[in-house]
């Protein structure tokens, strides 16, 4: 028995050695330009997944946040680079100036991202719009990042650097080592492109218009609600069940028999507890973020049935 299992561990090790020499072989005979594009297609992967945590993580936002910070729309401040070598290495800076185009390194941990890194294996780079970090942010606001002269192209852009370029000093993490031309100038344009040997950032950008078509069908269903809030509770919570007029004045309470106009926040009135329909963090993100007159509501005559429709053309109707 022992002779078998030690015949056995014996045919393991040489399986191991054998794949370790092919793949070795293989390796060694791959060409430049296929380990070149090995590293691109890893860079690609790379900025896709973090753009899609990027939006996962704003439209989510207010989700473990107290009400008077629920911002859907919201991103994160880049690293906090004074974290970097501690357990922590990755997660964002509380805050930052929303006031202008905010540039630094992706916050991989803070987006619940690995250690994310790029086909060199280097870190990735983050531009943040202003207008993305306090209240209000809904479908009207613009995304103001010019890119390759175009304005208002992105909400914010991720970035591959790529191999430091000469001049570039990769021991520091200054903007200027990494990023190249006008992408490391603190303004808000950027381009992607730029003569070889200048130039060899790659990045993608977040746009306001994929950005807000996830946060208006996000929108949409808190409006509808569930048994707790929302349209729905209102029309379970009425003896006549069915759903309120229409806001026609944005101001909260319902316009008698009016069937067109936004949708309202407080029923009939603002005292009444069966019509305080929207509990404290959904009403905070409505009110605050000035969603509820960006939202055409239209209401059957029979008050049976409600549709919704965003700037953007996202519909929903309930029931």
């Amino acid at each position: 028995m022992r002779k078998l299992s030690q015949k056995g561990a014996t045919l393991i090790i040489f399986a191991v050695v054998i794949s370790l020499l092919v793949l070795g072989f293989i390796f060694n005979n791959l060409n430049g330009k296929q380990l070149e594009a090995i590293k691109k297609d890893k860079t690609a992967k790379a900025l896709f997944d973090a753009k899609s945590a990027l939006l996962g993580w704003s439209v989510m936002r207010e989700t473990s946040d107290p009400p008077s910070t629920a911002k859907p729309g919201q991103f994160p401040c880049p690293e906090d680079t004074s974290l970097i070598g501690t357990p922590n290495e990755g997660s964002s800076l509380s805050s930052c100036n929303s006031a202008l185009p905010v540039v630094g390194r992706l916050p991989w941990r803070s987006l619940g991202l690995g250690d994310i890194r790029d086909g060199n294996g280097d870190k990735l780079w983050y531009v943040l719009s202003p207008g993305f970090r306090n209240t209000p942010i809904n479908s009207n606001t613009l995304g103001q990042l010019t890119v390759n002269g175009n304005a208002n192209a992105a909400v914010a852009i991720i970035f591959s650097s790529g191999f430091a370029l000469s001049g570039q000093n990769r021991s520091t993490l200054a903007v200027s080592n990494y990023l190249d031309l006008t992408n490391n100038d603190g303004d808000t344009s950027f381009v992607t492109m730029g003569a070889m040997g200048a130039f060899n950032d790659v990045s993608i950008l977040v746009t306001q218009a994929e950005l807000f078509q996830l946060i208006e069908r996000r929108i949409l269903r808190e409006v509808r609600g569930d048994s707790t809030q929302g349209l729905v509770r209102y029309y379970s919570s009425q003896g006549a069940n069915n759903f309120p007029f229409a806001d026609t004045d944005n101001d909260g309470i319902v316009n008698l028999a009016e069937l067109v106009g936004s949708p309202s926040y407080e029923g009939m009135n603002n005292t009444d507890p069966d019509n305080l329909f929207f509990n404290t963090r959904i009403k905070s993100i409505l009110v605050n973020n000035n969603w509820m007159p960006l939202i055409n509501y239209q209401i059957s005559a029979d008050r049976q049935v409600v549709t919704m429709t965003t700037l953007n053309g996202e519909t929903l109707t309930v029931p």
